[in-house]
């Protein structure tokens, strides 16, 4: 047989079943192919639902695993704040901040002797874990509470149980990001840390929005209004982009038009004042000396410098220290009719305070600078005053 002729029996065998197709009847087919899928869906539908409810099970368990509500939280938490508060509490100066943890469920035990009647109860077993501040010197705590579940009542079992204090190193870490290029502090910025962090911390909204430097004279800036700035020190400055990214290495500067820094502010906080009723009032005298005279405090704040190694340098953005990425030019503007300032900055009257800067961090005091020439290390006098000699009209301008 030749392929014609093969070619010639393919071509009868298939117009034969179109023939076929042609003279049956549709409906047939179409009653045959729904028997068909109404024998196989069963199958496929039970499948599905033992598949979804296996996995609302394992969801289940996973999330009665994780749920912070766990069996006898509520009874742990009375037993420990009864314990720790009251007249027998080892922490005679006073606890704060009790706080539930977790919980682990530690053993389970069948009452036998009820099994033969058939009423038998399982007691569960609960360790609660929960952390609370001891005021005598500030420290975090840990504490354990027992708890028994038994039908569904919680009781405490026993007397809490205090943790050994956590080991913890007072070794100072310091931060430095990595990626960028470091730029060499010039002293011109270190006049500018300082009359930006005096500002900062201060209450003056306008006398901080005119260091700002925004061109959009509907934007104010609020101050962190926490005390009066003594020290400032710059413990590193990088060039970074406007979105606070790191720059190009192969295309290096040397004066970048964008770049962050970590400042470190020390600051006397505002002395507090009180009414007779205990609320705060300013025109009353203040209370304790302990309290009021307490040592200064120390802060850090990274900011988003613009042209950082001239002397037009602005401070344009803040945020937390390290945050590198999340500052952005103006990101802290808030519309003017939304602060009111008084521009009462009495308080913060600091005269003759020095402010210090050097990149390796550490602060000193000394003289104040003469000039605007210097190298890292150098002072300059926290009175208050612009940096490079400035006014507030030329800033403001700028």
């Amino acid at each position: 047989m030749d392929f014609d002729q093969k070619e010639r029996k393919n071509r009868v065998e298939w117009d034969a079943v179109k023939a076929t197709w042609r003279k049956a009847r549709k409906w047939k087919l179409i009653i045959i192919l729904f028997v068909i899928v109404g024998l196989v869906s069963p199958v496929i539908s039970v499948r599905m639902v033992n598949i979804v409810t296996e996995m609302g099970q394992t969801l289940g368990s996973k999330y009665r695993e994780l749920n912070a509500d766990k069996p006898g939280r509520q009874a742990a938490l009375q037993a420990v704040n009864s314990w720790l508060t009251g007249d027998q509490s080892g922490f005679r100066a006073g606890i704060s901040n009790l706080w539930w943890d977790d919980a682990t469920k530690v053993g389970e035990k069948s009452d036998t002797s009820a099994l033969s009647t058939g009423d038998g109860q399982t007691t569960e077993y609960w360790s609660h874990r929960m952390s609370f501040t001891d005021l005598a010197d500030g420290e975090t705590r840990d504490v354990t509470q027992l708890v028994a579940i038994t039908g569904g009542v919680a009781t405490a079992v026993g007397e809490p149980t205090i943790l050994p204090q956590q080991v913890t190193t007072n070794t100072n870490q310091s931060f430095q990001p990595t990626g960028y290029q470091q730029v060499d502090q010039p002293q011109s910025f270190t006049n500018v840390a300082a009359a930006w962090a005096k500002a900062y911390a201060g209450k003056d909204s306008a006398a901080f929005t005119v260091l700002v430097g925004d061109p959009d004279a509907s934007h104010m800036y609020q101050p962190a209004n926490i005390g009066v700035a003594k020290n400032t020190t710059v413990n590193w400055m990088v060039a970074c982009t406007k979105g606070g990214q790191p720059t190009d290495k192969k295309n290096k500067e040397q004066n970048p038009a964008w770049g962050c820094a970590s400042i470190s502010i020390t600051f006397d906080p505002y002395p507090i004042t009180v009414k007779s009723d205990g609320t705060s009032d300013p025109s009353q005298p203040s209370v304790s000396d302990d309290v009021n005279n307490s040592r200064s405090v120390k802060t850090s704040v990274t900011v988003l410098v613009k042209n950082p190694t001239l002397g037009s340098a602005k401070i344009v953005d803040w945020g937390a220290d390290g945050s590198l990425s999340t500052l952005s030019p103006y990101a802290n503007a808030v519309d003017k009719s939304l602060i009111s300032s008084s521009g009462d900055s009495s308080d913060e009257s600091d005269t003759g305070t020095d402010s210090t800067s050097g990149m390796t961090g550490d602060s000193a005091t000394m003289p104040p600078a003469s000039g605007t020439g210097g190298d890292t290390g150098s002072t300059s006098s926290d009175t208050g005053s612009t940096p490079s000699g400035e006014d507030a009209t030329s800033i403001q301008g700028e």
